[in-house]
Order: structure tokens, then C-alpha cells, then sequence
């Protein structure tokens, strides 16, 4: 058996290590803040009228069993040595189900179904299906940008305590993701040319805006009850992709291994600030 220390990824400024990610997911896991079910769910007819598909469409896009995702990240974890990664992607495909469900839960109580398919929920499975692990981040990154800009709306649109409790919860494990997720991509693109870089950008750009147009007219209801004009849902859409841009930013980069001298201690910055469970942060 070999003594070699074992091999890790170049780490960057702010970045967490996965094993630092897997302690977060169990941490708030064991921290959800308490959602009243008990109480039932009662939306008013109005309120029934914008939120019901909505949240049908929703619950069927956090469902996916992402089989083909934790391939693809399994054979890369054995190619960078962290199987940390592959433990930390795992825990957060569980956070994804678990929103899922208590979505899901939420259709039981008002009695309405579940969806089994949906032509965009099938569009973006479909692009999964067809990337590797960075285009894969990329579309569940652009998921995630606009989930955080439509769970504050689902908030203010509907008087269901319930309701309003678990979006607040998937409000606050929507910060963790998008940082683990833009992290991961910052690792993965170590080391390219500024000018790729651009281009994926803009890439990015081009899918976030397209995103934004298919989000926007098929949960305008949600918006319109929670008083978002398309300009307001696009200006905190774009803001949200801004940040996210910022985290996955492969300019901040800095070269580490087991074998590397310590670094000066930077001042932490808000942008560095790893999420607590259960952090509020929209509102």
C-alpha cells in the first residue's frame, strides 16, 4: 500500500474543501427550521389560481434522481483524489429531494396531483443528460439563480403559514447551493485562458437570460401576486446571477497542496462568508 499523501484539488481564496461542505449538509440537516404541518394548508381561491401549478412544475423539477450527475462527478472525484466531493454532491441531491417532498406534501394537503412530466422540466434533464460535470453545474447553477428570485415570490404570494415556513427553509439551502455549486466550477476551471473564460461567460450570460424569459412566463402568476413586474423579477434575477458569477469567478484562484507553505490570513469578505444552516437571507 502506498505512504504518498493523497492527491487534492487546487483549492481557491473563500473556497471551502468538501469535507467542509459534507459537515455543513449534516449540520443543516439536524438544524430545519420547524414547519407546521399540522396545520394544514388552505389557500384562498386567488391564491389557489397562482401558486398551484406553479408550485406542481416546481416540486417536479426538484425531484431528479441525478443518476447521471453523480456518474459523471464519481469518475472525476477518482481523477482529483476528493471523494469528499462526491460524498457533499450526494447531500445535496438530498436537500434537493427533500424540497421535493415537503413541495410534494404541500399538493397532498390542498389535494392536488403531482406532475409526472413538463416540457421544461424535460428540456433541462435533457441538457443534463448530454454534458459533462462543468455544463451539468452550469444548468443546475442557472436553476438554482432563478429558484432563489421565485421562493421569495412564492412567499409573499400566498398566507399559508406553511407554505411561507418552507419556502424560507429552501430560501436558505438555496445560498448554500449556489456557493457549492460556483465553487466547484472556480476548481474545475483552474488554470484556463482568460478568453475561454470570457466565452463561457457569455455562455452563461445567454442561458441565464433564456432562463429568465421561460421562468418568467410560466410562473407569472406567482410573480404578479407577489407585485413583481418583469422588471423587478429581472433586476433581482440578474442580481442573484451576478453573485453567483462572483463565486465561480476563476480569477481568485490560488494553487495550494498538503505540502505548501500557509498563507497570510486574508480579511474575510461577505462574498467569502460560508452559509450557516438555516440562514435567512431573502426577503
Amino acid at each position: 500500500m502506498s505512504n504518498s499523501l493523497p492527491r487534492l484539488p487546487n483549492q481557491c481564496v473563500g473556497c471551502r474543501s468538501s469535507a467542509q461542505w459534507v459537515n455543513y449538509f449534516r449540520q443543516n440537516r439536524a438544524r430545519l427550521r420547524p414547519i407546521p404541518w399540522d396545520e394544514g394548508v388552505a389557500f384562498t381561491s386567488t391564491e389557489r389560481v397562482a401558486v398551484i401549478r406553479s408550485i406542481q412544475v416546481f416540486q417536479l423539477g426538484e425531484s431528479g434522481e441525478g443518476k447521471h450527475l453523480l456518474r459523471v462527478a464519481e469518475r472525476y472525484a477518482q481523477r482529483v483524489g476528493d471523494q469528499d466531493y462526491l460524498e457533499a454532491l450526494k447531500m445535496f441531491l438530498a436537500e434537493e429531494h427533500r424540497h421535493a417532498d415537503e413541495l410534494g406534501r404541500v399538493l397532498d394537503l390542498t389535494g392536488e396531483s403531482r406532475l409526472e412530466k413538463e416540457w421544461t422540466d424535460h428540456v433541462f434533464r435533457w441538457l443534463r443528460h448530454r454534458a459533462g460535470l462543468e455544463l451539468m453545474i452550469i444548468v443546475l447553477l442557472t436553476g438554482e439563480v432563478m429558484a432563489q428570485v421565485y421562493y421569495a415570490a412564492l412567499r409573499r404570494a400566498t398566507r399559508s403559514t406553511v407554505l411561507v415556513r418552507l419556502c424560507e427553509q429552501i430560501l436558505a439551502d438555496e445560498v448554500a447551493h449556489v456557493r457549492f455549486q460556483s465553487e466547484r466550477l472556480r476548481l474545475l476551471r483552474r488554470g484556463e485562458s482568460r478568453i475561454l473564460s470570457m466565452l463561457k461567460t457569455l455562455f452563461e450570460k445567454v442561458l441565464f437570460a433564456a432562463a429568465c424569459v421561460v421562468v418568467w412566463h410560466g410562473h407569472r402568476k406567482v410573480f404578479r401576486a407577489a407585485n413583481f413586474s418583469f422588471r423587478s423579477f429581472w433586476r433581482r434575477a440578474h442580481a442573484a446571477f451576478r453573485r453567483s458569477l462572483h463565486l465561480r469567478d476563476p480569477r481568485r484562484y490560488v494553487k495550494q497542496t498538503l505540502l505548501s507553505r500557509p498563507r497570510t490570513a486574508r480579511k474575510p469578505t461577505a462574498t467569502a462568508a460560508f452559509p450557516r444552516p438555516g440562514q435567512d437571507v431573502y426577503s
